[in-house]
């Protein structure tokens, strides 16, 4: 497992090359699972930079940040968001301005470059380019969840249960109650700021949690745009600050 990270700036931690693709990429590591391989990485790349066509030997996701990349005719612009199962083939890649993304590996992840698919890989998981910002917004599915918070969901794992989402909440949202999810929660700050009892969290901060931490209250005077990842079925438990912390209730989360 992970180690609990709560959380983290992307200022704090040092850039390194990264070795896909040609020259120039570099990436800081946000988490890393050490039985697993499984990593959340902060990447970085050039203008022109490439990767040939080929896949990947784990499940892969991406979030744009900033930047363009182009594969097959696909603009991935800033918000585009990807699923790349393992041993699908994705296109050529080619930055045509500088790029920053978020990579998301759910275990030890080599590159094999070729033209056709490994033998049992799941290409219709793949999500080739899905542009997020033009995606509709929905309301969240926790019951009793404060007004002033909708997400768009990215993907579903449809065996694991496990999510990608976006949240966004605007301006002097505030949730007084502490919660509790049984499975591993990880968040990156894409817009705005939120503040938690940890402290305040803004553009750039990342936390990875494990399952049954309790986290909250949290407020926002800014409002904020969170993308979110569980390794499961997402239920939320609530509890006031002041209650013990064996009582709780419960419904399904975010």
């Amino acid at each position: 497992m992970r180690p609990h990270i709560e959380f983290i700036h992307v200022d704090d931690v040092p850039w390194q090359p990264w070795p896909f693709g040609s020259t120039g990429a570099c990436t800081r590591t946000l988490s890393c699972d050490p039985d697993t391989g499984a990593t959340t990485l902060l990447v970085s790349l050039p203008a022109g930079w490439a990767a040939p066509e080929g896949f990947f030997t784990a499940d892969v996701e991406f979030y744009i940040m900033q930047g363009e990349l182009v594969s097959n005719g696909y603009r991935l612009a800033r918000h585009t968001y990807g699923f790349l199962p393992a041993g699908v083939v994705y296109g050529r890649l080619q930055a045509s301005s500088p790029v920053t993304l978020l990579w998301f590996t759910h275990g030890e992840s080599r590159f094999a470059i070729s033209a056709t698919d490994a033998p049992g890989a799941r290409r219709r998981g793949l999500i080739h380019a899905m542009d997020s910002s033009a995606a509709p917004w929905s309301n969240t599915i926790t019951p009793g969840f404060p007004p002033g918070a909708m997400r768009k969901s990215l993907r579903i794992d449809p065996d694991t249960g496990a999510g990608t989402w976006l949240l966004g909440v605007l301006p002097q949202w505030r949730e007084p109650r502490v919660e509790i999810h049984p499975v591993a929660e990880e968040a990156f700050i894409i817009s705005g700021e939120m503040v938690t009892d940890r402290g305040v969290m803004v553009a750039g901060c990342y936390f990875w949690r494990p399952p049954h931490i309790p986290h909250g209250p949290f407020a926002t005077e800014t409002g904020v745009l969170i993308l979110f990842r569980t390794d499961g079925h997402l239920h939320t438990f609530y509890r006031w600050p002041d209650q013990p912390s064996g009582s709780s209730s419960g419904s399904p989360g975010y």
